[in-house]
């Protein structure tokens, strides 16, 4: 589904609310628990018709997140999704949210596999190429075959995945108009996701040597983590752990959120990319399903917004007095906005991001801040 805001307001209303600090809501813009909406603007483009164009902005996020996680293209994995769902509409994949036939033989097509969400049904995909044998020993997981969305397909047809004999054919064109559709949109390749992400080689060498890799995706929407209800652990899964990502550079599970609670359309540029401290601690709040309904954006108004809701947000300080801060905690006082988190050895850091300056991180020791207010989420 791809979801379109619901208020009255043009995106121009929107951003002029944005930089003007007036207090909005676009609660139909909120999904707890969807795969990843992507911006599509309704247009053809690339040699892809607009149903498939339309599929490959919509997952692309979450396609490009488990490649880095497995080591396999995601060019070829989005393009045999269109193949074999005729691009999202077919039984299988709305009706059991399995988009590669998984499970699906000739002799009996119904056996295939049904996915609780759509998340899970692509990480099916990935998660089937690992465990099976003939792929990795035809050379899936090896060389070329982790970046080269066409040599990758070329290694799991030879290793049986598909019995049309121009099943090659048939996928490498579509491969191609999802290069050039990445081109224009700005995203990146195999190749650069490797260069970016070493855990994508790392992780395809483990299961080209048949070992058991633990993958947590953790990462980008669906029930995995959307609407856990859990702002500790949806904080941390959205940021960085240290300070060595600039503002250009947000986690990638951190971008795909963006996209699923709709802050990459509207707003100022920094908060479309998540350079904001607002962006950040509204992501996580809708996220988290926490509240699907927050403010965003502004800190000051954000502020505003947990004091007028003394239902859902306790307000514990309003001095600075750090000793009282739980794990979820928000930190604000109208300028900045962050949030308390206790790391997994057990010690405690702040979670957040800064206007222009850089992406989420949960690197931050301490808050510069005497005056802030503490509010805490009532459950």
């Amino acid at each position: 589904m791809i979801v379109t805001p619901a208020a009255a307001l043009t995106k121009e209303e929107l951003y002029y609310y944005s930089q003007n600090n007036i207090l909005y809501y676009d609660p139909d813009e909120v999904s707890n628990c969807t795969i990843p909406v992507g911006s599509y603007s309704g247009e053809t483009s690339a040699g892809l018709s607009e149903t498939q164009a339309g599929f490959v902005d919509k997952y692309h996020d979450i396609a490009e997140s488990l490649s880095i996680q497995y080591g396999i293209p995601w060019e070829t994995v989005v393009a045999q999704g269109i193949l074999e769902s005729a691009a999202g509409t077919s039984y299988f994949a709305t009706n059991r949210n399995n988009f590669f036939g998984i499970g699906a033989f000739d002799s009996n097509p119904n056996n295939a596999y049904a996915y609780a969400t759509p998340t899970e049904g692509w990480q099916g995909y990935y998660k089937n190429i690992a465990v099976t044998p003939t792929y990795r020993n035809h050379g899936a997981f090896r060389g070329e075959t982790i970046t080269d969305p066409y040599a990758y397909l070329v290694a799991i047809k030879a290793a049986g995945y598909a019995t049309d004999a121009r099943y090659v054919e048939k996928v490498s064109k579509l491969i191609l108009a999802i290069e050039n559709r990445a081109a224009e949109k700005g995203w990146l390749s195999s190749v650069e996701l490797a260069k970016k992400y070493p855990e994508m080689k790392t992780n395809a060498a483990a299961f080209a040597a048949g070992e058991e890799v633990d993958v947590e995706y953790s990462g980008v929407v669906g029930c995995i983590t959307a609407g856990n209800g859990d702002i500790n652990q949806t904080a941390l899964v959205l940021s960085w752990p240290d300070r060595s990502h600039d503002k250009f550079d947000p986690k990638p599970e951190y971008t795909a959120a963006l996209s699923a609670v709709g802050l990459d359309k509207y707003g100022e540029r920094w908060v479309q990319i998540g350079a904001s401290c607002d962006a950040f601690v509204a992501t996580v709040l809708r996220y988290s399903g926490v509240d699907p309904d927050v403010a965003c954006c502004g800190a000051r108004n954000m502020n505003n917004y947990f004091r007028a809701h003394p239902d859902m947000y306790q307000l514990v300080d309003s001095t600075g007095n750090t000793a009282v801060l739980q794990p979820g905690d928000i930190l604000s006082n109208g300028s900045h906005v962050a949030l308390y988190v206790q790391l997994q050895d057990g010690s405690f850091a702040v979670a957040s991001a800064s206007h222009a300056d850089r992406t989420a991180d949960h690197a931050g020791k301490g808050f510069g801040y005497s005056d802030f207010d503490i509010f805490r989420v009532i459950k």
